[in-house]
């Protein structure tokens, strides 16, 4: 606006302070005389106004201002402050402030315009398929079908693992394990008896395997040496069957070994395992096939139930045979050896097989020869006739199997030393417990000592003793036993 256009300004507002003066007029003025005023000053205006719009719409060689100022005739402090600086600032840097002037929005403006950014941009999120499916009233239960689905599948996965490595021992464990079993058994108890023993998973798909292929059959007595690597079809043949390999080996066992010798000659021909071969002896009933070993009384007592019977021979098994096929090789030749002579002799002298056998180990295990035991069994025989002047037998050989052979398979626990007292009292014939016979044999007689314990010689002795070289002395009384003893001190002491 030109110089000259704001000075009309500031006269058309000059002329309206005026009016706001003129609207008070005295009290005391006349009617017409305030007419006339009111007239004239509303011409006078009109005069002013119209000059002004001529003024603004005339051409002008000067450009008016881009931001024209709104001035008031009282204005705030702010803006009076605000004008000064625009007048002292030069036109173009005026300007330019105007132009790059931003106002910021109102606090609240900005939270609406947040609140709505964000509701956007859910709504575009329910839009696609994954927001639909969250924000579904059924989300919670597809998760729950889900979850299930998987455990599900699984479960399927793992049991179907199992029931293979049953069949084909793809994952097995290589660690051997004993079972005993008896030829009785069904496919069905042969199978449960071989998962208590985590030789398998998954009895249930076992049976019915075994059931489709028809692998089931007759099984045979005894305690196996499983390994679950085996698999279950390989494991119910080797319990069907005794294990025949083409490779055989002889071996003698010679008189009054005991059973554990025996046990671990086996094993080191690998024959069978010794805990096996043990195993056998306690755990599989042999009772059924041979009388003899049905007659046998008092077995809970004692250390080893068919110590005696496993005959001195010499034998060929099979190179990795059953141990329960070694026993009955023993049994059966022992059952062989004992002849109608020497049952009827047993019946004479009103003895048991199982006695006959105790008293023959006893003659075994302490005569220095073949030769000598008849005379020790009419010995021992004298002394068992006369239980209230010889309580005890009193024989170095059973303290001596106490102590070197069942002694060294137990252990200092509290079970273990009861069980050493228990087996004192019934073998070690020093015992005062120990009347007469021990609870079993001590070993494994021969012929001779079984045909002496069933001939003894007839004899006036209730002692005898050897000194160094296994020259026997037999004594009638106790002072001529320890005479022969004070012979043998000096024969040595020469």
């Amino acid at each position: 606006m030109a110089r000259d256009e704001f000075k009309d300004y500031e006269e058309l507002l000059k002329v309206f302070e005026d009016d706001s003066t003129a609207k008070k007029p005295k009290e005391d003025a006349g009617n017409d005389s305030l007419n006339s005023q009111v007239e004239h000053s509303q011409s006078e205006r009109q005069k002013k106004i119209d000059n002004f719009k001529v003024n603004i719409n005339s051409d002008s060689t000067e450009k008016p201002s881009r931001n024209p100022g709104v001035y008031f005739s009282n204005p705030p402090k702010d803006i009076k402050r605000d004008a000064q600086k625009n007048k002292e600032m030069p036109a173009r840097q005026r300007n330019n402030a105007d132009r790059f002037r931003v106002s910021a929005p109102p606090i609240t403006q900005r939270q609406n315009d947040l609140k709505a950014a964000k509701e956007a941009k859910a709504k575009k999120r329910s839009e696609t398929f994954f927001g639909r499916l969250l924000a579904s009233e059924n989300f919670s239960k597809l998760a729950l079908m889900l979850a299930i689905i998987i455990f599900s599948s699984v479960l399927i996965c793992i049991y179907g693992i199992n029931c293979i490595n049953d069949v084909l021992a793809i994952n097995t464990d290589d660690v051997a394990i004993e079972v005993t079993i008896s030829e009785k058994m069904s496919d069905s108890e042969v199978i449960n008896t071989l998962k208590d023993k985590d030789l398998i998973h998954n009895s249930l798909f076992c049976k019915v395997f075994v059931k489709l292929l028809d692998k089931g059959g007759n099984y045979v007595s005894g305690v196996y040496t499983l390994n679950p690597n085996m698999g279950i079809e390989n494991m119910l043949a080797t319990m069907q069957a005794d294990v025949t390999l083409s490779e055989t080996v002889k071996l003698t066992f010679p008189e009054g070994w005991t059973v554990d010798q025996i046990a671990e000659k086996l094993e080191a021909n690998k024959v069978c395992t010794a805990s096996s071969f043990l195993s056998t002896l306690e755990m599989v009933d042999f009772s059924e096939e041979f009388d003899f070993v049905a007659a046998i009384d008092n077995k809970e007592l004692r250390f080893r139930m068919l110590e005696g019977y496993m005959y001195p021979d010499t034998y060929e098994f099979y190179v990795g045979e059953n141990a329960a096929s070694v026993v009955r090789r023993f049994l059966n030749n022992f059952q062989n050896r004992w002849t109608t002579e020497y049952q009827t002799q047993a019946d004479a002298l009103g003895v048991s097989i199982d006695e006959v056998i105790v008293m023959a180990s006893i003659l075994q295990a302490e005569a220095a020869t073949s030769s000598q035991m008849p005379e020790i069994s009419s010995v021992l025989y004298n002394r068992l006739d006369k239980p209230s002047v010889f309580p005890k037998l009193e024989c170095d050989s059973t303290e001596k199997y106490l102590l070197e052979t069942i002694k060294p398979t137990l252990t200092s626990t509290t079970e273990d030393i009861q069980k050493y007292i228990s087996y004192r009292d019934n073998y070690d014939t020093y015992s005062d417990a120990c009347a007469g016979l021990p609870v079993g044999a001590i070993g494994n007689p021969g012929d001779a000592a079984i045909r002496a314990a069933l001939f003894p010689a007839d004899t006036n002795y209730y002692y005898f003793r050897h000194d160094d070289d296994g020259k026997i002395y037999y004594a009638n009384s106790l002072s001529e036993h320890e005479e022969n003893g004070r012979k043998i001190a000096r024969s040595s002491a020469d």
